[in-house]
């Protein structure tokens, strides 16, 4: 399917931004009473990110600040998992200037693309924390971390290896979900160019 336009103004993207980080931050909580292990913290900053830069930039980093020091009350490094979501924004609106369109068959490589892209950066991520902070798993892939670094595995790899598989799931949901959110949202906001 064609799409004329994936820019939307600053007058929808700065308010979608922020109802898309509290939509985040509400699947976030909803996990405490329900989890699953996945991550789900980027479904909508996905959809933001189609609708502009800004949207997704703001949806991220509302999503992050919001959770680490209001929500988790966890050490202010922790916003460094941010970068994550703001590379998920750069990748989607970097793939959109390059194809123009969006076909299933788009949304399968996007899955890869950021699943592969985000859990080489989360692994690097781990790492430097692990070095510099004493930091230890509690995502979703402690068990499986836990495993191999017991097993004589390096840090990098025993972080890197869990990631990949949870990261396609989870990336193939948020980004199913994230475009059908787009397209319905869309029919409501006229783009840029229309506007």
């Amino acid at each position: 399917m064609e799409n004329k336009a994936f820019t939307y103004s600053l007058k929808w993207q700065l308010p979608l931004g922020i109802v898309f980080a509290l939509l985040n931050i509400a699947v976030n909580y909803l996990q405490n009473f329900n989890p699953v292990p996945l991550y789900m913290d980027t479904i909508f900053t996905i959809s933001a990110s189609f609708f502009g830069g800004a949207c997704g930039v703001i949806s991220a980093l509302m999503y992050h600040i919001t959770t680490t020091v209001i929500y988790a009350k966890v050490p202010l490094w922790s916003l460094v998992w941010a970068i994550c979501s703001l590379t998920i924004v750069l990748i989607i609106r970097v793939y959109i200037k390059i194809r123009k369109k969006i076909e299933i068959t788009d949304l399968i490589l996007l899955v890869f693309l950021i699943s592969l892209i985000v859990s080489v950066e989360g692994a690097t991520i781990f790492t430097v924390l692990n070095i510099f902070t004493g930091y230890k798993e509690d995502s979703q892939v402690k068990f499986m971390y836990a495993l191999l670094s017991s097993n004589s595995v390096s840090v990098f790899i025993s972080a890197l290896l869990p990631r990949v598989p949870v990261n396609i799931l989870d990336k193939a949901i948020s980004v199913c979900i994230g475009w059908l959110c787009f397209r319905g949202v869309s029919k409501f906001i006229p783009p840029a160019n229309k506007a």
